[in-house]
């Protein structure tokens, strides 16, 4: 076989978890604390996880048998493409990239395979394999989660520093003989003291004690609803309606876009999927492979009223 020129390739997409911790210290650095990346962490394994559930896969004839789905799913949310390769009896799932020149169409003529771990493996021709694509340019679904992440973390560290603020409003400058009476003058206070007794005889302590009072409003109220409006964008994105129809009711027009939108995220990843799909059984035989989309929800809608 040839040489094929490799050049074009990104080598970098071939591990995702690099690409997670290039991210990582883009948003926090490289001395990021614990705190943020468990904050980020947390986000993006609950979207990770909802986004590799949205299809389910099933086939008697495809490795691997017992992981079908999570694995076609895993490989399209993290490099945006997949291929079906039948080698003997059966078929396989593998990574891939594109390789060498388009045809006139744009359509790639071969493909370079990897093993999971990211090792090379072969390389085959278009006609030869099922192009599995998770969506029509190819791009990790991944790519969304981190930026959405990025976004919904943001704000979740906001809140813990607005909750702080509350629970320590004062700044306080007073002399180190002064701290330790201090610091026992607030813990009576926390304590819910009835009275507080200071020593008048030393001076006071309104002399020798200055407070900055931070006044930190407390917005974890607001804070919180602008957190679900952001995770409910990137559920949307995901392709799960996201109206709460036990609080929110819709007017028929609001609802019917709020679906659309839906849909239409929906038929950028589902579109691509039916399509191999429909590849595969023309070769296969009829639901050799059969795809199942989950998780919208409907919403309710209530008829507008004249005047409304």
């Amino acid at each position: 076989m040839p040489d094929i020129d490799t050049s074009g390739i990104n080598w970098n997409l071939i591990n995702p978890s690099n690409i997670a911790f290039t991210n990582l210290q883009s948003i926090y650095g490289t001395d990021g604390t614990p705190r943020n990346l468990s904050t980020y962490n947390n986000n993006y394994f609950a979207l990770t996880l909802i986004a590799q559930n949205r299809f389910k896969w099933e086939s008697k004839i495809i490795k691997p048998f017992e992981r079908l789905s999570e694995y076609i799913e895993h490989l399209l949310y993290y490099y945006g493409q997949c291929l079906l390769h039948k080698t003997g009896e059966y078929w396989e799932v593998l990574r891939c990239v594109a390789l060498g020149k388009p045809d006139e169409f744009g359509v790639p003529t071969r493909f370079q395979t990897f093993t999971f771990s990211g090792e090379k493996s072969k390389i085959y021709d278009y006609k030869d394999v099922i192009w599995i694509k998770n969506n029509a340019y190819c791009l990790p679904t991944s790519f969304w989660i981190w930026k959405y992440c990025d976004r919904i973390s943001h704000i979740e560290r906001v809140m813990d520093l607005n909750i702080d603020a509350q629970k320590t409003p004062y700044i306080i400058e007073t002399t180190p003989e002064m701290q330790f009476s201090v610091k026992n003058l607030f813990k009576k206070i926390k304590e819910m003291s009835e009275v507080i007794f200071t020593n008048s005889s030393a001076g006071g302590i309104r002399e020798k004690v200055k407070v900055l009072d931070l006044n930190s409003p407390y917005l974890v109220d607001k804070l919180y609803a602008q957190k679900q409006n952001e995770f409910n964008d990137a559920l949307n994105f995901i392709g799960i309606n996201t109206i709460d129809e036990k609080r929110e009711r819709l007017i028929t027009g609001e609802a019917e876009i709020a679906e659309d939108l839906t849909e239409k995220f929906t038929n950028l990843f589902e579109s691509p999927r039916r399509k191999a799909v429909e590849q595969f059984n023309s070769i296969a035989g009829d639901n050799a492979l059969i795809l199942t989309e989950t998780g919208i929800k409907k919403t309710e809608i209530l008829e507008e009223k004249e005047g409304a």
